[in-house]
C-alpha cells in the first residue's frame, strides 16, 4: 500500500506519515519536513530546503533540488536505504550513539553511488555524525562536515571545508585538514591539529597536544598540562590552567600562559607574550622567552621598581617569572609610586595612580603617568608623554620629536600656557622641557593658551572666555560656550567653536578649516579665513537659525558651507564677491564655492562657476548651479532645478518619496537627473541619463525609451535623454530601454523589461518577471529568493546571470535544463545565458554547449562547464570542477583561491589550462617541481605536483614543510604536469 500527495501549496509544510501505510511519494515546492515510519517509505521532495527522516525501514529517498537534510535516528535505520540527495548541497545525519561498537565512516565523491553501512548513497555532499561510546573513525570530504564522536579513543579528520570536529571523552586524535575548522578535544589526553586555515582549537581537560598548522589560529588549552604549538601563521594562544609549554612558531603570535607555571616561547617572528602579576588573578611562575624577532612582553600589575635590560639578559621578576629575548616592554603599574625604566625599544610604560617616575630611554616610547605628580622622561626617540589631573608634573621629552598630552579637563580656574624655546609652562606648576607638540585640554575657566615656539599645538579650551593663539605649525583649536578669540597663525589650522558667545575666529595664513556652530542666541561670530584655500562652515551640524555671522574667505579659492535647515523663512543667496543670505543673518565675501542647505521656506539659491552643492530642503525652491559640476537637491516641495554648464547631478527629492511636481533641467554637460512620480526632467545638451525611482509606488507603468518627450505615466515624463535607469514599484511594469547602457529593476509585481541596445543590467525583484537583454553583453541579477516564476532571455551578446541575494539557499542552475534549476534559482527559466556567477553559499552551476564562464564564489561549489571552451573559477573553499569537452580554463585569481583544495575531474593536458594570477601567487616566472614525496627548495614561490595522486601544492616561500605548503587542487587521473599546462596572467 502506498500513499501519494500530488502537490503541496504552502511554502512550508510538515508531514508525519501514516504508520499503517508502507510507502510514500511526496513531491512539492517550498521547505518540507517529512518523518517516515518503521515501514519502507518512498519519499520524494521538491525544490525547497527539506528535512527528511526515513525511519527504521528500508527507505527510498530522493531529496530534489534544494539544500536538504536527510536524517537517520540510528545506524539500523540505514540498512537497505537508497538515498539520493539530488541537486543542491545535501547533508546526511546519522546518530550512532546507540551502537554497540565503534563505527567508521568516510566521505566520498558525491556523484558516484557508494555503499555505506548497508545503504546506497549518492549526491550527498556533507555529513553530520554523532559517534558511539567506542572508538570511532570519521573522515570528512571537501565540504563542511560536523562530527561529534562521543566516548572512546576516536580519530576524526575533517578533510576540506569548514568543519566542526568534537572528540568529547577519550584520548582522541583530531585533524582539521584544509579549511577554517573548529577542533574540540573534550576530556582525555587529546591530539588536535588544525591543518591549513584559520582554525579554533580547544582542548578542555587532560594533558593535550595542540598544533595550529598553517594559518592564524586561535588555540586554548583549558585545563591540564598541555603542549601547544602555533606553527605557521599569526596565532593567538592561551594556555589556560595547568603547566603548559607554548611555542608560537614561525610568525607574529600573541601568547599567554595564564594560570600555573608555564613555559612560553615566542619562536620566530615579532611576538607578544602577556603575563599578569595582579595579586588577585596573577599568572604563575613562568618562563617567558621571546625568541627570534622583535618581541614584546606585556607585564600588568607590576609594582615598585623595574628597569629593563638588553634582550639577551635574563631577568627575574618579583613572582619568580623569568624573561629573556624581548626587545620592547609594555608595563602597567600599581596604585602606589612606581618607577619603571624602559630599554632601547619602543616601550609603553603606565604608572596608574601614585606619584610615578617613568623613563623611556631609547626608542619611540609611550609614557602615561596617570593621576598624581609624575616625572616622565622620554629619552631618545619620538615619544608620546601623557599626564592626567591631580598633580604638578615634570616632563622631559628628550631628543627626537616628542608629543605631550596634558589633561586638565577638571580645572575650574583659568590656566595659562606658553612655550618659550625648549621650556613650556602651565600655570598649575607643570613644567615641560624638550617638547615639540602639545595637546592640552582645560576646563571651565578663562584660559589663555599660546603656542609660542611650539611646532604644533592642539588646544581644547572648554567653556570659559578663552584666548587661543597658534604658531607656525598645523594647529588645532576647539572651544565651547563663552566669548572666544582664536588666532591660527601660519600653517593649515583647524578651528572649531560650538557656543553662543561673541567670537572672533581668524585662520591666518594657510589652508584652514574653520567651523562655527551656534545653537542659541543672536551673538555675532566673525570669521576670517586669511590667505590660503580655506573651508568655512556655519551651523552645519544642526542647521540652527541661531547666531549671526560675518564671514570673509580672504585670499585664495575658499569654500563656504552653510546650513539653515531649521529656518522657516524664504532664504535667498547668490554667490558673489560680497553676498548676503537674505533672512539668514549671514554676510559673506571672498568665497568662490558654496555648499548650502537651506530651510523649509521657498528659497532661491544660486551658485557660482565652480563645483557647488545646493539643497533646498522643504518648500518650493529654485536652485541654479551655473558653471562647474554641481550637485543640486530639491528635497520636498515643488522645486525647479537648473544645472547650468558642467556635468551636474540633480535630484528632485534626494531619495525620499515626494508627491510634489519637480522640474529638472540639465542644460549643458553630461548630466544625471533623478526623478520620482510626478516629476519632469529635461536633459538639454550633452549625453544625459534619467534615473526614475518609483520603488514605493503601486501603479502600473508602461513606456519605451525615446530621445524626445517620453511619458512614464500621466504625471511623470522626461525629454532629451540618452539613457535610462528605472526602479519600479509593486505594479506591473513594461519598460523598453535605450540603445545605451541601462539599468532596469522591476521591484515587486509581474514585470516585462527589454534592455534594447547596450550592455544593460536587468533586475527581477519579486513577482513573475520576463526580462529580455536584447543586443549587448547584458547582466541579469536575481535579487530575491521570493521571485516567483521568471524568464530571462539574454538575446545577442555574451550575457551573465548573477545572484545578489540574502538567503540561506544555494544557487542551483542548469543552463541545459531549466527544470533542474533550484535553490535561489527555483522557478527560473533561462535562454541565451552564457555566464553564471554564484553566491557565497555552496552552489551547483552546470553550463551548456557554448563557451561559459562559471564563477562559484566563496562556498564549496560544484561547477561543470560541459561542452565548449569554458572559463571556470571556483573561488575560495574546496570546489568540485569539471570542464567538459573543449579547451577549458580553470582560474585561480584571488587570495581566497590559495589553499582552496579544489578537485578537477577531467583536466586534459595540452588542451585545458590552469590560469594563475602571478600577482596573487607572487610569480614572475612559473616555478614547478614534479615527482613523488617532494619538498620545495629555495626561497621563491613555487608549485610542486605529486605524480602518484595528482595533487598540486603551493609553497609561498620555498620552505616546503607540511605546515607551509598548501593544497591547491587535485587533478583526477593526471600523472604528470608541466609549465605548458599553466597560463600566467
Amino acid at each position: 500500500m502506498s500513499k501519494k500527495v500530488k502537490s503541496i501549496a504552502p511554502l512550508q509544510a510538515t508531514f508525519a506519515l501514516d504508520p499503517l501505510a508502507a510507502g510514500y511519494t511526496i513531491p512539492g515546492v517550498g521547505d518540507q519536513t517529512v518523518n517516515g515510519d518503521e515501514g519502507s517509505n518512498s519519499i520524494s521532495t521538491g525544490s525547497g530546503l527539506d528535512t527528511i527522516n526515513g525511519g527504521l525501514g528500508a527507505d527510498t529517498i530522493k531529496a530534489g533540488t534544494g539544500d536538504d537534510e536527510i536524517l537517520n535516528r540510528s545506524a539500523a535505520g540505514l540498512l537497505g536505504d537508497k538515498i539520493d540527495g539530488g541537486l543542491g548541497f545535501d547533508v546526511l545525519g546519522i546518530d550512532f550513539s546507540g551502537s554497540s561498537k565503534g563505527v567508521s565512516v568516510a566521505a566520498f565523491d558525491p556523484i558516484v553511488s557508494k555503499s555505506v553501512l548497508g545503504a546506497t548513497i549518492v549526491n550527498v555532499e556533507r555529513f553530520e555524525l554523532e559517534g558511539s561510546n567506542f572508538a570511532d573513525t570519521f573522515t570528512g570530504g571537501r565540504w563542511d562536515d560536523w562530527f561529534e564522536s562521543g566516548a572512546g579513543d576516536d580519530v576524526l579528520n575533517g578533510g576540506l571545508g569548514k568543519d566542526w570536529l568534537e572528540g568529547e571523552d577519550g584520548n582522541d586524535r583530531i585533524y582539521g585538514g584544509n579549511g577554517n575548522d573548529s577542533v574540540l578535544g573534550g576530556a582525555g589526553d587529546d591530539y588536535l591539529s588544525g591543518g591549513y586555515g584559520i582554525d579554533w582549537l580547544s582542548a578542555d581537560d587532560g594533558n593535550d597536544t595542540l598544533l595550529g598548522g598553517a594559518g592564524g589560529d586561535y588555540i586554548y588549552g583549558h585545563h591540564g598540562n598541555d603542549n601547544i604549538k602555533g606553527e605557521s601563521g599569526t596565532d593567538t594562544i592561551s594556555g589556560g590552567g595547568g603547566r603548559d609549554v607554548i611555542d608560537g612558531g614561525s610568525e607574529d603570535d600573541y601568547l599567554a600562559g595564564d594560570g600555573d607555571n608555564d613555559t612560553v616561547l615566542g619562536g620566530a617572528g615579532n611576538d607578544t607574550i602577556r603575563h599578569n602579576m595582579e595579586s588577585w588573578a596573577g599568572d604563575g611562575k613562568d618562563v617567558l622567552d621571546g625568541g627570534v624577532g622583535y618581541d614584546e612582553v606585556v607585564l600588568s600589575g607590576l609594582s615598585g621598581t623595574f628597569a629593563a635590560k638588553s634582550s639577551s639578559t635574563k631577568q627575574t621578576l618579583s613572582n619568580g617569572t623569568t624573561i629573556v629575548n624581548f626587545e620592547t616592554y609594555r608595563i602597567s603599574g600599581s596604585e602606589t609610586a612606581d618607577r619603571f625604566t624602559g630599554w632601547t625599544g619602543a616601550d609603553t610604560l603606565s604608572g596608574n595612580s601614585g606619584n610615578d617616575t617613568l623613563i623611556g630611554l631609547g626608542g619611540n616610547d609611550h609614557l602615561n603617568g596617570g593621576l598624581g605628580s609624575d616625572v616622565l622622561d622620554g629619552g631618545d626617540g619620538n615619544d608620546l608623554l601623557i599626564v592626567g589631573s591631580g598633580g604638578k608634573d615634570t616632563i622631559k621629552g628628550g631628543t627626537g620629536y616628542d608629543t605631550i598630552w596634558i589633561d586638565r579637563s577638571d580645572s575650574t580656574s583659568g590656566l595659562t600656557f606658553s612655550v618659550s624655546g625648549a621650556v613650556a609652562k602651565l600655570s598649575d606648576g607643570t613644567v615641560v622641557t624638550d617638547g615639540e607638540s602639545f595637546s592640552i585640554e582645560t576646563g571651565s575657566g578663562n584660559d589663555v593658551l599660546s603656542a609660542g615656539t611650539a611646532g604644533h599645538v592642539d588646544f581644547d579650551a572648554g567653556s570659559g572666555n578663552n584666548t587661543l593663539t597658534g604658531g607656525k605649525g598645523n594647529d588645532q583649536f576647539y572651544s565651547t560656550s563663552g566669548n572666544d578669540t582664536v588666532k591660527g597663525g601660519d600653517g593649515d589650522d583647524r578651528i572649531g567653536d560650538n557656543g553662543g558667545g561673541t567670537n572672533k575666529l581668524d585662520g591666518g595664513n594657510g589652508n584652514d578649516h574653520i567651523t562655527a556652530d551656534t545653537e542659541s542666541g543672536t551673538a555675532l561670530t566673525t570669521i576670517l579665513g586669511g590667505a590660503g584655500n580655506d573651508i568655512v562652515t556655519v551651523n552645519n551640524a544642526g542647521g540652527s537659525t541661531a547666531g549671526r555671522f560675518s564671514v570673509d574667505g580672504g585670499i585664495g579659492t575658499d569654500t563656504l558651507w552653510i546650513s539653515r535647515y531649521d529656518s522657516t523663512k524664504n532664504l535667498s543667496f547668490a554667490l558673489s564677491a560680497n553676498a548676503t543670505m537674505a533672512n539668514g543673518d549671514i554676510t559673506a565675501k571672498n568665497f568662490e564655492r558654496v555648499h548650502i542647505t537651506s530651510g523649509q521656506g521657498n528659497d532661491t539659491l544660486t551658485a557660482g562657476g565652480l563645483d557647488d552643492y545646493l539643497n533646498g530642503s522643504g518648500g518650493n525652491d529654485t536652485l541654479k548651479g551655473l558653471g562647474g559640476a554641481d550637485d543640486l537637491t530639491g528635497w520636498t516641495g515643488a522645486d525647479k532645478l537648473y544645472g547650468g554648464d558642467g556635468d551636474d547631478t540633480i535630484y528632485g527629492s534626494g531619495g525620499i518619496k515626494d508627491t510634489s511636481a519637480d522640474q529638472l533641467y540639465g542644460e549643458k554637460g553630461n548630466d544625471l537627473l533623478f526623478i520620482n512620480a510626478g516629476d519632469y526632467a529635461s536633459g538639454g545638451d550633452g549625453a544625459d541619463r534619467v534615473i526614475i525611482d518609483l520603488a514605493e509606488e503601486t501603479f502600473d507603468v508602461s513606456f519605451a525609451f525615446g530621445t524626445g518627450l517620453v511619458k512614464v505615466n500621466a504625471n511623470t515624463s522626461f525629454n532629451g535623454m540618452e539613457a535610462v535607469d528605472y526602479i519600479g514599484g509593486s505594479g506591473k511594469d513594461t519598460v523598453t530601454g535605450s540603445t545605451y547602457d541601462d539599468y532596469l529593476d522591476g521591484g515587486a509585481g509581474n514585470d516585462t523589461f527589454k534592455g534594447g541596445g547596450g550592455n544593460d543590467i536587468l533586475v527581477d525583484g519579486r513577482g513573475n518577471d520576463k526580462l529580455y537583454g536584447d543586443a549587448g553583453n547584458d547582466e541579469f541579477t536575481r535579487f530575491s529568493d521570493e521571485t516567483g516564476t521568471d524568464y530571462f532571455s539574454g538575446g545577442s551578446g555574451v550575457d551573465t546571470l548573477d545572484f545578489d541575494i540574502v538567503s540561506n539557499q544555494s544557487v542551483i542552475v542548469d543552463l541545459e535544463n531549466n527544470a533542474k534549476n533550484g535553490g535561489v534559482a527555483s522557478g527560473l527559466s533561462l535562454s541565451s545565458i552564457e555566464n553564471v556567477v554564484g553566491r557565497t553559499s555552496d552552489d551547483t552551476i552546470l553550463g551548456n554547449g557554448v563557451a561559459n564562464t562559471l564563477k562559484g564564489g566563496l562556498g564549496d561549489d560544484r561547477l561543470d562547464g560541459r561542452a565548449g571552451n569554458d572559463t571556470i573559477e571556483g573561488g575560495g573553499h574546496g570546489d568540485l570542477l569539471t570542464g567538459g569537452a573543449g579547451a577549458d580554463k580553470f582560474i585561480y585569481g584571488s587570495g581566497e583561491a590559495i589553499g582552496s583544495g579544489d578537485q578537477i575531474t577531467d583536466f586534459k593536458r595540452g588542451e585545458d589550462k590552469l590560469v594563475i594570477d602571478k600577482g596573487v601567487f607572487h610569480f614572475s616566472n612559473l616555478v614547478l617541481f614534479s615527482g613523488n614525496d617532494l619538498k620545495a627548495t629555495g626561497t621563491a614561490a613555487q608549485f610542486f605536483f605529486e605524480k602518484d595522486n595528482g595533487r598540486l601544492w603551493y609553497d609561498a616561500d620555498g620552505t616546503g614543510n607540511e605546515a607551509d605548503a598548501v593544497l591547491m587542487v587535485t587533478l583526477d587521473k593526471v600523472t604528470s604536469l608541466a609549465a605548458t599546462d599553466f597560463l600566467l596572467i
